[in-house]
């Protein structure tokens, strides 16, 4: 028969031992998301852009999550900041694409690096591009990502622009020894031109200014005049069974032919009028396509029809 201590022990033991599995058995899995699931967030969020609606971008941070944006010098730091600074941005009709992406992945985190452009417009409806760095970090918590922390800044050089390397080796000038004199260094000596003839005083060499780099245009399809509204390509009792709804239509020049166009629904209504409607109207719109540097096709954009506005 058991001491009756040895039975108080293992009853113990087993008592302290039960919270640690259960512990165990409520820790979260562990979800690690791939590379086209961070270009799909990236996707999802642009494409929530084009809707205009500062409270659905919002929606794509988490309540705690950070945004440090490119125009703004105030960080966004809660869902209200946050929707505030999209009240302002997306005035400007924002469309981005990523020009180099580097991502890095680990238990229930995403990091999404590189560099992007943005296409907008200024307050006269004229295009701009703005290039610029970015990162994205994305956690995964009750299901789902959104964004913990988003960092956007212009870039400080023209795209063009190649950053000069530092010479190898390269050292300060030797610090002045205590009391040294003040007086100014004596100028330079001229730089004898490598073709001057012995005897000759020779020609000082001339350095010629380098001319700014110009920014690298990208290519892009845009919808151009006349603006034709999306209420001429459904009829008034299906526009009253539509209601208040909208669709995007991803909008690709596929290089096949200068005007080759091809239209597919990227996010689509429940009700098919309307989805019928918003391609028809996509098809029945004046494009243009602007491709300065020849970039590979296909090259895309996204519009959204509108409907009960």
């Amino acid at each position: 028969m058991k001491h009756p201590f040895l039975r108080i022990a293992t009853l113990l033991s087993l008592w302290v031992a039960a919270p640690l599995w259960a512990a165990d058995a409520a820790k979260p899995a562990c979800v690690t998301a791939t590379d086209a699931d961070v270009a799909a967030l990236f996707d999802k969020w642009n494409l929530t852009l084009t809707t205009l609606d500062s409270a659905k971008v919002a929606d794509l941070y988490w309540p705690d999550g950070v945004l440090l944006p490119t125009v703004s010098n105030q960080p966004r730091t809660n869902t209200a900041l946050i929707k505030d600074y999209f009240d302002h941005f997306l005035e400007k009709h924002p469309r981005g694409r990523i020009d180099e992406r580097h991502v890095h992945h680990s238990c229930n985190l995403s990091v999404d690096m590189g560099l992007y452009t943005f296409f907008l417009l200024d307050k006269n409806g004229k295009p701009q591009e703005v290039n610029a760095r970015y990162t994205y970090v994305y956690t995964y918590r009750n299901g789902t990502w959104k964004i913990q922390h988003h960092h956007s800044s212009a870039m400080p050089e023209p795209m063009s622009a190649t950053p000069a390397a530092a010479p190898a080796h390269a050292t300060l000038p030797p610090a002045s020894p205590p009391h040294a004199s003040t007086a100014p260094a004596p100028a330079p000596a001229p730089v004898a031109a490598a073709d001057s003839a012995p005897g000759e005083t020779p020609a000082v060499a001339e350095s010629t200014p380098e001319e700014p780099a110009k920014p690298v245009l990208r290519a892009r399809l845009q919808r151009t005049p006349p603006m034709r509204h999306i209420s001429e390509f459904v009829s008034k009792e299906s526009l009253d069974a539509i209601g208040a709804d909208t669709v995007s239509v991803k909008v690709c020049a596929t290089g096949q032919d200068p005007k080759a166009r091809s239209f597919d629904v990227s996010d689509p209504s429940p009700k098919s009028e309307a989805n019928e409607a918003a391609l028809a109207w996509a098809r029945g719109s004046n494009w243009l396509l602007q491709n300065p540097n020849g970039e590979a096709f296909p090259i895309c954009t996204h519009v959204i029809a509108r409907f009960g506005g």
